[in-house]
């Protein structure tokens, strides 16, 4: 048995149930991203309102209503993705669900497309293999279940074409393959067709449609439509499709000959041969066209936050016929009930509506018919549990290749950012490039070109972050929403991606300066000054990180960050005595970088030529440098000065990962 997933149980339907569902939202609209959100209650408003229903195995429904009518609200609610004020049951055969229960047997296909636009379709979904299926699953398993997902959506031709590259169709037919890679029972889509064509609308909605009632075909038989050489991987793999059931939708003699422009849908199920489990799709989508209303076989009316109507779709008709309301000749039906119910929005036939929906309850949805044996979604909920997602380690081992791969994609803005950076360096240089004698003259000019040495290197790395949580949030809440990672495995792989960018920019900033200032001091020194530059920068990505976490956008983390930087200039040792506030300057990340470095420039220092002719005080080594200057002498200074500096990181990464983890569990993932 295939040990990637679960064995789906066989005979009757698995029916998920939601009862009298309520969710309330705050009315005054406040920023959860933020560290002054008030405490104080706020007056909450009703979004969903007594929302009851069903869908089984083998149904496709739609959700109509008109905007604000709560179908997203609806959606996330019945798939347990929504956070918040939510009350009622969700319920799988009148067993009831658990948040962790849910999101693996069922998927959440977002509104926009959350992908990484620089991945191919192969790599994203390879990549998503890995976190979405068994740990033991191997290597040819993901990249056969990859090549299988590509050719059910119709995206075997676009396989190495990268995502920011593909038409709208296509990029909603690739999160489409992404949610199909656990073969989930329950599909649910927030507005499939946004932003789509007419043809690529049907296309998505179809394919949804195969995948809700299907038909069994062989090996043999898609050879003959593909040719043999579809069920080959990139590396030149045999599928061994001949154990693994596949479903496709028998298409006609024309389609084919055009070329497969639509290709047919393919789904994996489970290991077992004799698997007959059918799945479950809902979707809101707003005013489709009658060929697309068609493909539906249920629909659910919402308005105000109330169901209005749920039932089949052929019989909605007779539905609003009975109350009055005669659906017109070469009318879409779905328009027409949209309208009706915007019609009647606030007048009594809204409540006639409402109270008919009782009277025809030709599914059970009211009656509680639906309450299924227990014991198959017991068994199917058991063998649940016994899958295992790949261990925390290696999650963080993905995520730094990701985001490592997305940087080298993105290698033409770095190196214009680099160009930039290291023309900071070469003006240091020519600035400085006279004060390589030690005289009473240069001393102010040594201890000022130490001091941009640090200034640019915390200013560099702290700016160069504070983007990355408000653009990644998206991306954050719906993948650990889903289970597919850690939060902290996430986190953590972000603060490791940077190190080694760190440590490299930082020995490189520093060369161009040592080769034309410090020169004489020897490479011992070059590396002292190196590592020491490295951690600063290291810390400033914790302070940069820090302000990411702390606003809901990049631009005003970097207005905002004004009053801490401030404060750190002003305590770094240069602007102002650090002995004048004491406890002060340990605030100050310029002030443990700029100590180490003057630490270990002056300590070696015996003598300081002194002319007796000179009109201001002499110092006369570079021990009274450091003791002007209220700096510490003493033998551990550097390294204390070092281990200050990480650990001012890593306070700045837990306060960061506390802010980014309050906010998910407070806005929800949807």
């Amino acid at each position: 048995m295939n040990v990637s997933e679960p064995q789906q149980p066989q005979g009757p339907s698995l029916c998920l149930e939601w009862k009298h569902l309520n969710y309330y939202v705050p009315a005054q609209e406040q920023s959860n991203y933020s560290f002054w959100n008030e405490c104080r209650k706020k007056r909450e408003l009703r979004i969903l309102q007594d929302a009851s229903g069903h869908m089984k195995t083998g149904d496709l429904i739609a959700i109509l209503g008109g905007s604000g009518a709560g179908k997203t609200t609806l959606l996330a609610a019945i798939s347990q993705r929504l956070r918040g004020n939510l009350t009622g049951d969700v319920v799988l055969n009148g067993m009831a669900m658990e948040r962790n229960q849910m999101t693996r047997i069922s998927s959440f296909l977002p509104q926009f497309e959350i992908n990484l636009k620089t991945f191919t379709a192969y790599e994203h979904l390879y990549f998503m293999s890995h976190f979405k299926m068994h740990r033991r699953t191997t290597k040819a398993e993901k990249r056969q279940r990859v090549v299988d997902l590509l050719l059910a959506v119709g995206l075997r031709d676009s396989a190495h074409t990268r995502i920011q590259e593909l038409s709208g169709g296509e990029r909603k037919r690739l999160s489409l393959a992404e949610e199909l890679i656990t073969d989930p029972i329950f599909l649910f889509c927030d507005e499939p067709t946004t932003g789509l064509d007419s043809f690529s609308a049907y296309s998505v909605i179809k394919t949804l449609r195969h995948l809700c009632t299907r038909r069994r075909i062989t090996k043999h038989s898609l050879s003959q439509v593909y040719g043999e050489d579809s069920f080959e991987t990139p590396s030149g793999e045999s599928s061994g499709c001949s154990s693994i059931e596949m479903e496709i939708v028998a298409k006609s003699h024309e389609s084919l000959l055009k070329g497969m422009r639509d290709l047919p849908t393919l789904s994996l199920l489970n290991s077992s041969p004799n698997g007959t489990h059918k799945k479950a799709a809902i979707c809101s989508i707003h005013q489709p066209t009658s060929d697309i209303f068609e493909l539906f076989t249920h629909i659910i009316l919402m308005d105000g936050g109330r169901i209005v109507y749920q039932g089949r779709t052929e019989q909605a008709a007779k539905f609003f016929t009975d109350l009055g309301y005669e659906l017109p000749l070469n009318c879409n039906p779905a328009d027409f009930y949209l309208k009706t119910l915007a019609d009647n929005e606030g007048a009594k036939n809204a409540g006639a509506i409402l109270r008919a929906r009782y009277e025809h309850d030709t599914d059970g949805l009211y009656s509680g018919s639906w309450l299924l044996a227990r014991s198959y979604s017991g068994d199917y909920l058991k063998q649940m549990q016994s899958f295992k997602k790949i261990r925390w380690a290696y999650q963080v081992y993905l995520l730094m290749v990701r985001f490592m791969t997305e940087d080298l994609r993105n290698i033409k803005s770095g190196l214009i950012g680099f160009g930039f950076f290291m023309i900071t360096s070469v003006t240091l240089s020519l600035m400085y490039s006279g004060i390589a004698g030690l005289t009473q003259r240069t001393v102010q000019d040594v201890g000022g070109s130490i001091f941009m040495l640090s200034t640019e290197m915390i200013f560099t790395f702290s700016y160069g972050v504070t983007y990355i949580f408000p653009a990644a949030l998206p991306i954050i809440r719906r993948e650990v929403g889903e289970g597919t990672y850690s939060l902290s495995a996430y986190y953590v792989a972000l603060v490791l991606s940077f190190v080694p960018v760190a440590f490299f920019k930082g020995y490189v900033f520093l060369s161009v300066i040592y080769a034309s200032i410090y020169y004489t001091r020897g490479f011992l020194l070059y590396l002292y000054m190196g590592l020491l530059m490295s951690l600063s920068a290291v810390a400033a990505v914790g302070y940069g990180v820090f302000l990411s976490s702390l606003f809901e956008s990049d631009k005003m983390a970097s207005e905002c960050a004004a009053p801490f930087d401030l404060i750190f200039l002003l305590f770094g040792g240069t602007y102002m005595n650090v002995d004048t506030w004491p406890g002060v300057k340990y605030l100050s990340l310029f002030f443990y970088s700029n100590e180490a470095l003057m630490y270990k420039f002056w300590i070696d220092i015996d003598t300081i030529d002194c002319p007796v002719n000179e009109d201001h005080p002499c110092v006369k080594s570079g021990m009274e440098v450091l003791q002007q200057a209220s700096y510490r002498t003493a033998d551990y200074t550097y390294w204390l000065d070092c281990f200050s500096l990480l650990l001012v990181a890593v306070v700045f990464h837990i306060v960061s990962f506390g802010l980014v983890r309050r906010y998910i569990h407070r806005s929800g993932y949807y």
